[in-house]
C-alpha cells in the first residue's frame, strides 16, 4: 500500500429539515450577523423558506437580521463575488451562508476571503495564499452533484478572459455542510441528471487517480458510485422519490470528500476549459466527456475501472479489460436514461475551428485538475478527445 494522507475538515449533518438548524448552527459557530448567498430562482421558489425562518425566529435584534445576496448567476463570475462581499462589508456580516448549487458554494467561499481579509479576491488566486481562517461558514446545497459543500476549492469565472480561476486552500472549506434532502425535491429532471453525473465524474476520475489514491477516498468512491447507478435515475423521473433524493444527495456529498482527496483529472479539465469559453453547464459537460475520458484512460487503469464494475454488479469479467469496458458502456447508458445530451454541439457548442480546439486544449493541459489525471495527455490527444465528444 503507497503512502497517504486523507483529510476531510467539514462537519456533515443529515436529515430532513435539517435546514431549519441553520441558525443555530452559524450562532455555534460563533457568528452574529450573516450573509446569506443564494440565487433568486430558489429564493422565489420558497427553497429558503425554513432556513429563513428560523433566522427570523432566533434573530433578537434587528442588527443581526441576515443580509441576503440573491444574485448569483448559474456560473458564478468575479463581478457577482465582488458585489456578495462589498455587501457583507457594508452590513458588517461576519459569517457566510450558502443554499444552493456549486456556484452559490463557490460564490460564498470566495467572497468570504475579500470579507474576512479585506482586498480584492484577486489578492487570494491560486493554492495556498490564504493565511488564516475565515469567518465562520456553513453550507447547504441544493444540487446532488458539486461536493463543494465540502471541499476547499472554488471556482470562479472570469467572463473577460474566458477561463475559470482557481481558489484552493484547506482554510476554504465549510466549517459545516447540512445535508436536507427536502431542498432538492424542487431539481428539475436534468438539473438532478446533470449533477447526478457531475457527482459520478467525480468518483471516477477520484477513484482513477492514482497519485493520490487511498483505502479510504476508494471506499467513498465506490460506496457513492453504488448509491447514484442505483438511484439517479429515480431521482431524476420522480422528483418526490424522497428515499432516491437523499441518496443521490448523500452520493455526492461523499464524492465531494473523495475527490478532495485524490483528485479529479482530465474529464473535469476539458469540462473547465469548455465551461470557461462557451458557457456550458459543467454537469452535463462531464456528462458528454466521462466516457470518452475513461476510454483516453482505460490502458492505464483498466485494472481500477474493472474493480469498480465487478463492485457495482455490472460484470462479472474476470478479464479487467472487458470489465472496464462494460463500465464505460453502462456509464452511457445511464447518460441516456437520464435524458442528457451527449455531444457537445448538443450543449450548443458551436462548430470550433482547429485553432480554436488548440486554445481549448492548451486550457484544458493547465488546468489545476489534470495532474492527477493516470494518464498524461499530449495536446494532440487532448484535441482528439474534443473531436470524438462533439
Amino acid at each position: 500500500m503507497q503512502p497517504f494522507a486523507f483529510h476531510s475538515p467539514t462537519k456533515i449533518t443529515f436529515g430532513e429539515d435539517a435546514a431549519c438548524g441553520a441558525y443555530e448552527v452559524t450562532r455555534e459557530l460563533g457568528g452574529k450577523r450573516t450573509l446569506i448567498v443564494t440565487d433568486a430562482n430558489l429564493l422565489n421558489a420558497g427553497v429558503l423558506a425554513s432556513v429563513l425562518a428560523a433566522f427570523e425566529n432566533g434573530n433578537d435584534s434587528a442588527s443581526n437580521q441576515p443580509i441576503i445576496f440573491d444574485e448569483v448567476p448559474p456560473d458564478s463570475d468575479l463581478d457577482c463575488v465582488r458585489s456578495a462581499a462589498s455587501l457583507a462589508r457594508r452590513a458588517g456580516c461576519d459569517s457566510v451562508l450558502a443554499v444552493g448549487g456549486g456556484s452559490v458554494i463557490d460564490t460564498a467561499k470566495v467572497a468570504n476571503i475579500c470579507l474576512a481579509y479585506g482586498g480584492d479576491l484577486l489578492d487570494y488566486l491560486g493554492l495556498n495564499n490564504l493565511p488564516t481562517k475565515l469567518f465562520p461558514m456553513v453550507a447547504i446545497p441544493t444540487t446532488a452533484g458539486t461536493g463543494s459543500e465540502v471541499s476547499p476549492v472554488a471556482l470562479i469565472r472570469d467572463r473577460d478572459e474566458q477561463r475559470k480561476l482557481l481558489f484552493g486552500s484547506p482554510f476554504l472549506a465549510p466549517d459545516l455542510a447540512i445535508l436536507d434532502p427536502k431542498l432538492i425535491v424542487s431539481l428539475p429532471p436534468s438539473l438532478t441528471a446533470a449533477t447526478g453525473l457531475d457527482a459520478l465524474t467525480h468518483d471516477l476520475e477520484s477513484y482513477a487517480a492514482l497519485i493520490s489514491v487511498s483505502p479510504f477516498s476508494d471506499a467513498l468512491c465506490l460506496e457513492s458510485m453504488r448509491l447514484i447507478f442505483q438511484f439517479l435515475e429515480r431521482a431524476t423521473k420522480c422528483a418526490d422519490d424522497m428515499e432516491a433524493r437523499a441518496a443521490t444527495l448523500v452520493a455526492s456529498t461523499m464524492a465531494g470528500v473523495a475527490f478532495t482527496n485524490a483528485g479529479v483529472g482530465l474529464i473535469h479539465a476539458l469540462a473547465h476549459a469548455t465551461g470557461a469559453k462557451y458557457g456550458t453547464h459543467h454537469g452535463m459537460t462531464n456528462a458528454v466527456f466521462l466516457p470518452h475520458g475513461m476510454e483516453f484512460n482505460l490502458e492505464s487503469v483498466a485494472g481500477r475501472y474493472g474493480s469498480a464494475a465487478r463492485f457495482l454488479g455490472i460484470s462479472n469479467e474476470l478479464d479487467d479489460d472487458k470489465a472496464a469496458r462494460e463500465l464505460i458502456k453502462a456509464v452511457r447508458s445511464l447518460v441516456a436514461r437520464c435524458g442528457l445530451p451527449t455531444r457537445l454541439k448538443d450543449l450548443g457548442v458551436p462548430a470550433i475551428s482547429e485553432s480554436e480546439l488548440e486554445g481549448l486544449a492548451c486550457a484544458a493541459s493547465t488546468d489545476a485538475a489534470i495532474i492527477f489525471n493516470p494518464r498524461e495527455p499530449s495536446l494532440t490527444e487532448i484535441i482528439g478527445v474534443y473531436k470524438r465528444a462533439y
